[in-house]
C-alpha cells in the first residue's frame, strides 16, 4: 500500500537500512526478532549464529537484546517511559538499527503518548517495514497520532486503505474509526462499525470493548454494561487481572451472602463507582471492599455498614484469605447488575461521602472567608497529560478570568505540583488559596475537606470532580462534548449535583465566557443543590463588569 504523507512532525535522522546492513545486522535482527517473539535457547543461539561478526559487535548484539528483552517486559508491565529509554540504549548500539527495533522503538513512544518522537520518526520507519504486518504495526501507531493532534480526516483516510487486508491487526485498526465517530458524536455511525467488525470476527475483543464505549457514549443501558466485562481481556487495559477459586457475581441473590468487592481503574473511576456499594448492602450482602490504599481514610467513615480495606499485596494473597467469600466481583461491575438503566442511575444517585462541618469551617477560616462569602474550588487540568487529553484542560490565565466573580473566595483543589500555576493566577488577581500542608495526591480523606469546605466546585474530569461530587458538593464539571460518563444525557446522571460544561479545545476560554454569563443561575442551582447548611450569599459573588 502506499505510503501516507505526514501531516505532522519532520524528518528524522535514521539512514536507510537497505544501504548499511551487513550481515551482521541481519543476525542481529532475526535474534532481536526471536527475542521479540519470546523464543529462546537454541533457536536465538542459530539467529546469533546467522551471521560472523567480531568480538566486539558480538558483546554490543548481546548487549541491545539484554535492553530489548528488558524493554519489552517495561511495555508489558505499561512502563512506556522506562521502555523508550530502554530502547533508545539499544538502538545507540548500532550504527545502522534493525528495522524491528525501531519498529518497537516507536511502539513505546505511541504507548507513553509521545507524540512529537511519533511524529518525527514515522516517514522513515514506515520506509523500512518490510511485511504488510509491519507497515499495518507503524500505520496504526501513525493513526493513533493523528487522532491524538486533532487529524481525524487524514487517519480516517489511512484506516480505508487497510479496511479489506487481512493483516493481524486489521480490526484494532478498523477500531478507531468508530472512536473518531464518537468523538464527532455521530454515536450509531460508531457503533456500526464495531458491530461490522464483530459479524466479520465474533471474537474480536478489541470492537467489542469499544462497541460498550460509544454505547456508554449514547446511553444504550444495559448493553453498554454488558459488553463492557470484555474489558477484562484488553491488553491496554490498565487494571489488574485479579483470580480467584471463589466465584464472580453475576448478579445471584446476596441475602446473608459474603461478597468481595475489589478496586479497579483510576481514584476518580474508584470514588464514583463506590457509590453503587450502598446497594449491596440494601440487597442483603455482607461487604467487604477492598480499595486503593489512600482512599480507606475516605471510605471508612463513609461505609459504616461495609468492611473497607486496602487492597492486599499479590504477593500476600492466599486461597485462605478468601475462603469465606460467597462471591467476588470487580468494583466497574456494579452497575451492570445495580443501576442497569440511566433512570436507575439518576433515581439511586446521592451524596455518599461522609463530611465534616467543624472542620470544613476551619479551613473557610484559615482562609479567612467570611462565614456567608461563597467559596469556590478550583481544577483545572488532570496530573495525567498528553496531546489528545490537554485539548480539554485548561491553564491558569484562562481560570484567572474568574476574578470577576464578585467578592467570591477561591480554594486551589488541584492535586499536583501546580505552584507556579497558583502564582500566576494570583499575580492575575485571582485571590485563590493553596494548602500546600496538604498532599492532596495521597491524602483524599484531607483533600475531601478541602472540597468540602467549597460551596462550588469547578473541575475538570479528574478525581477531585468525583470527589466533591461524592460529598455533595454542587460541581461544574467540565470535559469533552461527547464524554461517556454524561451516558448519552446532558448531565451527569452518577450524581445528583453536578452539571456537565462542554469544552471547546479551539477556543478554551469560552468555558469561562459561559460561566461568567450565566454565573446568576448557576448561583441559585448551587444554592438548591448544597447540602453543606451554611448560608450563603451567592449575590456577593455576581460578575463586575
Amino acid at each position: 500500500m502506499a505510503n501516507s504523507k505526514p501531516a505532522l512532525g519532520q524528518s528524522g535522522k535514521l539512514k536507510p537500512a537497505e544501504d548499511q546492513l551487513t550481515a551482521r545486522m541481519k543476525g542481529a535482527q532475526a535474534l532481536l526478532a526471536a527475542v521479540a517473539a519470546k523464543t529462546h535457547g537454541q533457536a536465538a543461539r542459530s539467529a546469533f549464529k546467522a551471521a560472523p561478526a567480531s568480538k566486539a559487535e558480538r558483546k554490543a548484539t548481546k548487549k541491545a537484546v539484554e535492553l530489548t528483552t528488558e524493554a519489552t517486559k517495561a511495555l508489558h508491565e505499561r512502563r512506556y517511559k522506562t521502555a523508550e529509554t530502554l530502547f533508545d540504549q539499544a538502538i545507540a548500539l548500532f550504527p545502522s538499527p534493525p528495522h524491528r527495533l525501531l519498529i518497537n522503538r516507536l511502539t513505546a513512544a505511541s504507548k507513553a503518548a509521545n507524540h512529537a518522537y511519533v511524529a518525527e520518526h514515522y516517514p522513515q520507519i514506515r520506509a523500512l517495514a518490510t511485511t504488510d504486518e509491519e507497515k499495518a504495526t507503524v500505520d496504526h501507531i501513525w493513526i493513533d497520532c493523528l487522532v491524538a493532534a486533532g487529524y481525524p480526516d487524514q487517519a480516517l483516510e489511512l484506516i480505508a486503505a487497510w479496511r479489506n487486508s487481512d493483516v493481524k491487526i486489521w480490526a484494532s485498526i478498523q477500531t478507531v474509526a468508530g472512536i473518531i465517530e464518537e468523538d464527532r458524536g455521530n454515536f450509531n455511525k460508531a457503533m456500526a462499525i464495531q458491530e461490522a467488525i464483530l459479524a466479520r470476527d465474533p471474537n474480536c475483543d478489541v470492537a467489542r470493548w469499544h462497541l460498550s464505549l460509544h454505547q456508554m457514549a449514547a446511553g444504550k443501558l444495559p448493553d453498554a454494561f454488558d459488553n463492557y466485562d470484555v474489558r477484562w481481556k484488553i491488553s491496554d487495559f490498565p487494571s489488574e487481572r485479579r483470580l480467584f477459586d471463589i466465584p464472580r457475581w453475576q448478579g445471584e441473590a446476596l441475602v446473608g451472602k459474603k461478597i468481595l468487592v475489589w478496586r479497579e481503574q483510576g481514584v476518580g473511576d474508584e470514588i464514583r463507582f463506590a457509590g453503587l456499594l450502598t446497594d449491596l448492602v440494601e440487597i442483603g450482602a455482607d461487604v467487604t471492599f477492598e480499595c486503593t490504599a489512600k482512599l480507606v481514610p475516605l471510605f471508612l467513615p463513609s461505609f459504616p455498614d461495609i468492611t473497607v480495606r486496602p487492597v492486599v499485596p499479590a504477593a500476600n494473597r492466599t486461597s485462605a484469605l478468601y475462603a469465606e467469600f460467597d462471591f467476588e466481583t470487580p468494583l466497574g461491575s456494579l452497575p451492570r447488575f445495580l443501576r442497569p438503566s440511566v433512570e436507575a442511575l439518576k433515581t439511586k444517585a446521592k451524596p455518599f461521602l461522609k463530611r465534616s462541618p467543624e472542620v470544613e469551617n476551619n479551613v473557610r477560616e484559615a482562609m479567612i472567608a467570611r462565614p456567608d462569602q461563597p467559596v469556590i474550588g478550583l481544577c483545572w487540568r488532570s496530573s495525567l497529560r498528553n496531546l489528545h487529553r490537554d485539548k480539554n484542560y485548561l491553564r491558569a490565565e484562562h481560570i484567572a478570568a474568574l476574578k470577576l466573580l464578585g467578592k467570591s473566595g477561591f480554594i486551589c483543589l488541584q492535586y499536583d505540583q501546580c505552584a507556579d500555576e497558583v502564582a500566576l493566577m494570583q499575580e492575575l488577581g485571582l485571590p485563590v488559596t493553596q494548602f500546600t500542608s496538604i498532599d492532596q495526591m495521597n491524602d483524599l480523606a484531607g483533600a475531601a475537606l478541602l472540597a468540602g469546605a467549597c460551596d462550588l466546585v469547578i473541575s475538570a474530569g479528574t478525581a477531585t470532580a468525583e470527589l466533591s461530587a461524592g460529598l455533595g458538593v454542587p460541581t461544574l464539571l467540565f470535559g469533552p462534548e461527547h464524554s461517556r460518563t454524561r451516558l448519552g444525557t446532558d448531565g451527569m446522571p452518577w450524581h445528583p449535583a453536578t452539571r456537565y460544561l462542554p469544552t471547546n479545545p479551539d477556543e478554551p476560554i469560552e468555558l469561562m465566557k459561559t460561566i461568567l454569563f450565566n454565573w446568576a443561575s448557576i448561583a441559585t442551582w448551587a444554592e438548591e443543590k448544597s447540602i453543606s447548611g451554611r448560608k450563603i450569599d451567592w449575590s456577593q459573588s455576581y460578575p463586575r463588569a
